[in-house]
């Protein structure tokens, strides 16, 4: 499922280049999971329901995630009230990432 994918997406919500690189090389059926909830995210990315997981990261000001099945997420952060998808990566990949940026902004 390549970048095409995401075409969708994009009329919705801007993403870094480099989240798009990391959601194709997401397994396809994680790939499936985060399409499968374009249309409630679009309607609610800042409020989480029954069937859409999201949240504000700990200790991470404005910075969001959606989290799906399998251990996957994707933080965003609001982009003048659009999301903007910084990464899509599991939860300790993520967590990680985010320790060193802040670390490095000393």
């Amino acid at each position: 499922m390549p970048s095409k994918a995401l075409a969708t997406w994009k009329e919705q919500f801007t993403l870094l280049e480099s989240a798009e690189r990391e959601f194709d090389r997401l397994p396809p059926e994680v790939r499936r999971a985060f399409l499968d909830t374009i249309s409630e995210f679009s309607q609610h990315p800042w409020r989480k329901s029954a069937t859409l997981d999201v949240g504000p990261l700990r200790d991470m000001p404005g910075r969001w995630r959606l989290k799906v099945k399998g251990g996957h997420r994707a933080t965003y952060r609001d982009l003048q009230g659009r999301p903007d998808f910084e990464m899509f990566e599991t939860r300790d990949e993520i967590y990680e990432k985010h320790r060193r940026y802040i670390a490095s902004r000393g």
